[in-house]
């Protein structure tokens, strides 16, 4: 790293803020309801030049364990995708749309992690577990193009907070919910 950069990225981090508000909570279950059982991060996408203006795109399977009466979301790492300038940015310019870009693409992660893990505490043993599912599924991808449209896919950063907190405050809510019903 070049010591101009270093100083723009240190002047960048001073005026917009470094902190990630984005975190993740484990759940102690047999079955996570997430995996992996964490954000993703640049490295868990396939680098590839898009076909249209977007920086990345995040896939996401839905499954069942029929045993165990459990949901899960699995990240779908080969129809994950980044733009590769975006995973090693040069430019203080390139580090911060990586950095704003990427924080979009976890929170897509977090809203379908977040209604599987509200559909895991309310499924029953008289539940039709593939019809949950489906409904799941349904409920994540709706919510999913509400956040897109919202935050006119992560460009509105006003609005782009805005869902993080929302999406943080609930996430962190369920885990304190789902630590008490375990016990």
């Amino acid at each position: 790293m070049t010591p101009n950069f270093s100083l723009t990225l240190g002047l960048c981090c001073l005026i917009f803020g470094c902190a990630p508000s984005l975190y993740w909570i484990h759940e102690s279950t047999p079955i996570p309801s997430c995996q992996p059982d964490r954000l993703p991060q640049w490295n868990d996408f396939v680098p590839r030049v898009p076909q249209d203006k977007r920086g990345a795109e995040t896939a996401i399977r839905f499954l069942s364990h029929s045993p165990e009466g459990r949901l899960s979301i699995a990240f779908d790492r080969e129809h994950s995708w980044v733009k590769p300038d975006l995973v090693e940015p040069k430019t203080p310019t390139l580090w911060q749309m990586s950095e704003q870009l990427l924080a979009h693409e976890q929170v897509h992660f977090l809203i379908s992690c977040l209604v599987v893990r509200q559909a895991n505490l309310s499924i029953t043993p008289q539940d039709d577990l593939l019809e949950m599912l489906e409904l799941t599924k349904l409920v994540a991808q709706r919510l999913n193009l509400q956040y897109d449209s919202a935050t006119n896919h992560g460009l509105n950063l006003e609005v782009q907070n805005l869902w993080e907190a929302e999406v943080m405050r609930q996430f962190h809510e369920l885990a304190v919910q789902s630590r008490s019903s375990t016990f």
